[in-house]
């Protein structure tokens, strides 16, 4: 089982290197120019592939909660800190990179519309779980940190549907995606690529937290 686990391991950790590195010369050496944006538009693709990352480490802070709740499965609260670590991490450099690209566009860090908002709650709600682990009650922090996790996890479908929810409000946040904005091929190539190589690197950063947690219970 142990080696079983070990060779998953270095296969993660070998496809992530190899993803992330192939994702970086597509990004930067193949994909072209925006047309109206220029070479700050490639930001996109770490921006989009994070969010997506966050929202996957999100799911399994939701999946563990549940499972440790069902349980009490030490295990199961190991998985759900080191995925919130991690998907708070994305959500952080899903916030830094949208405002260097909201600033480079429409010369603006920030603004309070739906989608940037309800983000900056879910970056707040994964703060409060991080603060939580550390100063609550050491007792019953599994559990409270399960139900907070369950309880936050709501605010992704919250993030990825505010658009369609507040329809009448002005936004500058663009829906790239849905709107076919991605005309050259490339483009899309690029972005697909871009999640994938992420994801597969919080598979691997969540399974590492993990492996350390293990060690801290023994």
């Amino acid at each position: 089982m142990k080696s079983a686990f070990s060779k998953a391991y270095q296969t993660v950790f070998t496809a992530s290197v190899i993803g992330i590195s192939y994702a970086l010369y597509f990004i930067f050496l193949v994909v072209p120019n925006e047309r109206l944006m220029g070479p700050v538009q490639r930001i996109f693709y770490f921006h989009v592939g994070s969010a997506i990352t966050c929202y996957c480490a999100v799911a399994v802070v939701f999946i563990a909660g549940l499972w440790y709740l069902a349980s009490t499965s030490k295990l199961a609260d190991i998985i759900s800190e080191s995925a919130a670590e991690v998907g708070f991490v994305f959500c952080s450099i899903t916030l830094i990179s949208g405002m260097i690209w909201g600033h480079s566009a429409w010369n603006t860090w920030f603004r309070w519309e739906p989608r940037l908002v309800s983000f900056l709650l879910l970056w707040f709600v994964l703060l409060s779980f991080l603060l939580l682990r550390k100063f609550g009650d050491q007792e019953r922090v599994a559990s409270h940190s399960a139900v907070l996790g369950i309880v936050g996890a709501i605010m992704v479908p919250i993030v990825v549907f505010s658009v369609k929810f507040l329809p009448g409000i002005p936004q500058l946040h663009p829906v790239v995606v849905e709107n076919n904005g991605l005309k050259d091929p490339l483009f899309k190539q690029g972005m697909w690529l871009s999640v994938g190589a992420l994801f597969l690197l919080q598979a691997l950063l969540i399974s590492l937290r993990s492996r350390i947690g293990i060690l801290q219970q023994r």
